[in-house]
């Protein structure tokens, strides 16, 4: 297989071992001496092996971005700021920083392993649908009619409009 050769096993282990602590593909292969995004992606079509490997490393690389949310969430670093005077202020950037982190941790989650970082949608009816027939739709469309005042029917109120020819205002 081509690449194989030139970069070796550990070549490949230590990708996978990157990717599997939350590591993107493209920091990774962006040090020196790493093969490219490419070569890598050619590798996980190619080879079975390799690719099933690959998969492994990328879900546990969104549990390590599970815990790296948790880390940043839970962190109050940088939030309070002291001024010169000694007085402590919110430090809003930041907090809106970690919100950011966080969420596009999530995004990246969402769209990687949709099935169980995604979000959920229920689709499933819980409800009833009651039918019914034509003489009762029927009927129920002329009463409310009669009481809109379209049309005269029994039970409803209001008299029918007179109707006037199309081109008449």
């Amino acid at each position: 297989m081509a690449g194989k050769s030139q970069w070796g096993e550990h070549a490949r282990e230590q990708i996978l071992e990157k990717l599997s602590i939350g590591k993107s593909l493209r920091e990774i292969c962006s040090a020196e001496g790493t093969p490219s995004e490419s070569l890598v992606r050619k590798w996980v079509m190619q080879d079975e092996d390799f690719g099933a490997q690959y998969a492994r490393a990328r879900e546990a690389g969104m549990e390590a971005l599970a815990d790296e949310i948790l880390q940043i969430a839970d962190s109050q670093e940088g939030d309070i700021l002291k001024t010169e005077d000694g007085r402590e202020i919110v430090n809003h950037d930041a907090i809106q920083r970690a919100k950011l982190r966080v969420d596009t941790r999530k995004w990246i989650m969402s769209k990687i392993a949709p099935k169980k970082y995604g979000d959920r949608l229920d689709l499933n009816h819980s409800g009833s649908i009651d039918t019914m027939s034509d003489t009762a739709v029927d009927a129920r469309l002329a009463y409310l009619l009669g009481k809109a005042g379209v049309a005269p029917v029994a039970g409803g109120e209001g008299e029918a409009e007179e109707t006037k020819p199309a081109g008449d205002l």
